[in-house]
C-alpha cells in the first residue's frame, strides 16, 4: 500500500508530515496531493496527529464491504434484477463517533459534546430508471406545491373573484393564496407517499434495504438529512467523487469487525 501511495503521489510526498502514509494521507494525496494538503495549514503537530486520528477512528466505523456499492456496475437500488450503472447516488451519513466537542455558541463559550463526530457522503451506483423513480418523490410533492400557487394566482387575477373577496375582508385574498398552497403541499404529500408506495415494489427507496446501509445503522450510523416523506436526502452525478475510501481489506480488519451486524455499543455517548 504505501509503494501505492508513494507512486500516486511522486516525490513530493513529504516524509516528516504527522499523517505521512496514513489513512488520511491516502485520502488527501488522492484528491489534491501534498501540495495542497489541507493539513499543512493546520498550526500545530498535534492538532495534525488529531485530525489523522479521527480519520482512522472513522473508518474503523465502516463496514469492510463499503466500498463495493460504488464499485459494482450494477445498480444498488433496484429490487428486481440489478439494471447497468449510469451514475451514482450520493447519501450523507453521520456518527457520533469520534467524541468531538465544540463551544456552545458559535464555537466559543462552554465547551459539550457535538452531536456529530463523523460525517461522510457515500456514492452508491445506479441506474436510470431508479434515479428518475428517487427523483419523482421529491419532484410531486414540489409541483403540487407550484399547482396550488398558479390555481390560487390565476383565480386572483380574475377581478369578479378576488374583488368579492377582498369587500369581504382586505386580507382574505393572500389568506386563499396561503390556503392553496398548504392544499397543495398536503395533496403532495400524499400523492408523494402514495407514489412511494407503488415504487418501493421495484426500487430500494428505503434505503435501509442496502445491505451496507444496514450494516452501518447497526453500528451507529445514521442518516444525516431526511426530507419531509421520511426519506433520506439523496443527490446523483454521473462521476464518482471520490475512488475508495478504504485502501484496502486488511485480514486483520477483517478479524476485528465481522461483516456481521454489531450492536450499537461502540457509541460511548
Amino acid at each position: 500500500m504505501d509503494n501505492d501511495l508513494k507512486q500516486e503521489q511522486g516525490a513530493g510526498l513529504q516524509e516528516d508530515c504527522p499523517i505521512a502514509r496514513s489513512e488520511l494521507c491516502y485520502w488527501l494525496s488522492r484528491k489534491n496531493g501534498c501540495d495542497k494538503c489541507y493539513i499543512r495549514t493546520l498550526k500545530s503537530v498535534e492538532m495534525k496527529e488529531e485530525s489523522r486520528d479521527r480519520w482512522a477512528a472513522t473508518l474503523a466505523l465502516l463496514p469492510n464491504d463499503v466500498d463495493d456499492v460504488h464499485e459494482a456496475g450494477e445498480c444498488q437500488f433496484c429490487k428486481d434484477e440489478p439494471r447497468q450503472a449510469d451514475g451514482y447516488a450520493m447519501l450523507e451519513m453521520a456518527h457520533a463517533e469520534p467524541y468531538f466537542e465544540k463551544g456552545m455558541f458559535f464555537g466559543f463559550g462552554k465547551k459539550v459534546r457535538t452531536p456529530v463526530g463523523s460525517l461522510l457522503s457515500l456514492q452508491f451506483s445506479c441506474c436510470a430508471r431508479c434515479r428518475k423513480v428517487m427523483r419523482m418523490v421529491d419532484v410531486i410533492q414540489i409541483l403540487s406545491v407550484l399547482l396550488g400557487v398558479v390555481v390560487a394566482t390565476v383565480l386572483l387575477m380574475i377581478p369578479g373573484f378576488s374583488q368579492k373577496m377582498a369587500d369581504l375582508f382586505v386580507l382574505l385574498p393572500v389568506f386563499f393564496l396561503l390556503l392553496m398552497i398548504a392544499a397543495g403541499y398536503f395533496i403532495g404529500k400524499f400523492a408523494s407517499a402514495e407514489y412511494v408506495k407503488r415504487r418501493s415494489k421495484i426500487v430500494k427507496l428505503d434505503v435501509s434495504e442496502i445491505p451496507v446501509i444496514k450494516k452501518m445503522l447497526s453500528r451507529g450510523w445514521f442518516f444525516f438529512q431526511v426530507s419531509n416523506n421520511g426519506l433520506p436526502r439523496v443527490s446523483f452525478a454521473k462521476r464518482k467523487a471520490y475512488d475508495r475510501l478504504l485502501r484496502s481489506r486488511p485480514a486483520e480488519r477483517e478479524a476485528e469487525q465481522p461483516e456481521g451486524d454489531l450492536p450499537l455499543d461502540n457509541m460511548n455517548i
